[in-house]
């Protein structure tokens, strides 16, 4: 993914010794060409391999004498990160919230009791492990007498790609067919649900990067479903958003990163529906600056004034060019997602490409992607569109 290289790029412009990893099919990714790595390792997948992968992150640490790792990851793969620090040697840091912090702030309902908790805005969101919870929930609203006009959506309280198509916002008139779609949820104990307030557009995104509960690191953005284009959103919600992460952390003792998702309420209140422990590609907006790497490698790293919190230069504006193009010729539509003029286009710079490090740039565009669309195509899968970003062949119900 692309925040893999940004990472790589500003630990080693700090002067540190970086070592990549990635499982397969990204043999050929392009932070392996990364100009300040020093190796790269393909590992087994941590969610079909586990013990392999544990062993090989072993194995690596102690060849290398690696101190630090920093996990880029996708979703389903940041909690085996979380949990790993418990078993590495203690001199050796995982720059990720710990096992059962990432896990509470993974879960969507775990997530909007410590807002709660906290004393922080959040949606109104119940529990459901059951169709039954949901039945009791909507009896009691039905009870209640009172039509606040609020609607809601019944998500997977953790991530899973494949339970996001489908959505009904409830209630609805028919109650035959609300409980139909309550049931083919089939929300288990081991499977939970949310049953969350619908709120309004626009979405925002923010990205937090926390030590000792200290905030040291932010960006606010505005969000889309696919997410391409980055640029700092200023106004009052900037200063709203960032004051809400620097409470979160001081109220978790926070070390690690954490992506927020946001919306308004019908009051227009801007408030979290859902949190992401883990990097998220706005860091790309990030570089360049110069405590980024301190930001990662510190273990003591403490801003001493708001001036020196990790923050995007106002006119910082990156995107993916060939996103773009392949938007702008028609391979795919633009939905939930955001198209750029040509004149946009000139006024940023595309998040991959940098001076010091210009192979990430070219090997994304024509080996990384090239050589998964080749397994793609041999393979007969169907496939929706690539996504430059994260570098990956994007799949009906996720990868």
């Amino acid at each position: 993914m692309s925040k893999a290289s940004a990472v790589a790029r500003a630990l080693g412009r700090d002067g540190h010794k970086v070592f990549t990893a990635e499982i397969m099919p990204y043999a050929l990714c392009h932070s392996r060409f990364c100009t300040y790595v020093t190796k790269h390792y393909v590992l087994p997948r941590p969610t079909a391999q586990p013990e392999e992968w544990e062993a090989a992150i072993q194995k690596i640490v102690k060849e290398q004498s690696i101190d630090l790792i920093v996990p880029c990851t996708a979703p389903v793969e940041s909690s085996a990160y979380a949990h790993l620090r418990e078993r590495l040697p203690p001199n050796v840091r995982v720059f990720a919230f710990d096992g059962e912090t990432s896990d509470e702030l993974d879960n969507k309902y775990a997530f909007n009791q410590v807002l709660v908790r906290a004393g922080l805005p959040c949606p109104e969101t119940a529990n459901m492990e059951c169709t039954e919870d949901a039945v009791e929930f909507f009896r009691r609203k039905e009870e209640s007498g009172m039509d606040d006009g609020k609607r809601y959506i019944v998500k997977p309280a953790v991530y899973d790609p494949k339970a996001r198509t489908e959505i009904l916002f409830l209630p609805i008139p028919d109650k035959t067919k609300q409980m139909e779609y309550l049931r083919s949820r089939n929300a288990r104990k081991d499977v939970p649900y949310v049953i969350q307030e619908v709120l309004q557009n626009p979405e925002y995104g923010s990205f937090a990067i926390f030590n000792k509960g200290e905030l040291t690191g932010f960006e606010f953005f505005l969000s889309a479903a696919s997410c391409l284009v980055y640029h700092q959103y200023q106004g009052k919600h900037y200063n709203q958003v960032l004051e809400l992460n620097r409470g979160l952390g001081k109220a978790m003792n926070l070390t690690g990163q954490l992506t927020l998702d946001l919306m308004h309420t019908a009051a227009g209140d801007l408030v979290p529906i859902e949190c992401n422990p883990r990097i998220h590609s706005a860091v790309c907006t990030l570089e360049g600056h110069q405590n980024l790497g301190a930001v990662y490698a510190n273990p003591d790293h403490k801003p001493k004034n708001d001036a020196e919190v990790v923050v995007s230069q106002p006119d910082c504006f990156r995107f993916w060019i060939m996103d773009q193009l392949f938007l702008f010729a028609g391979f795919w539509k633009p939905k939930n997602c955001f198209k750029l003029s040509l004149s946009e286009m000139f006024q940023g710079t595309d998040a991959m490409l940098h001076g010091d490090d210009p192979m990430p740039f070219l090997t994304m565009y024509l080996l990384q992607i090239p050589s998964l669309l080749v397994l793609d195509v041999l393979s007969g899968k169907p496939w929706l569109k690539i996504d430059f970003c994260i570098g990956k062949i994007v799949k009906e119900g996720g990868d």
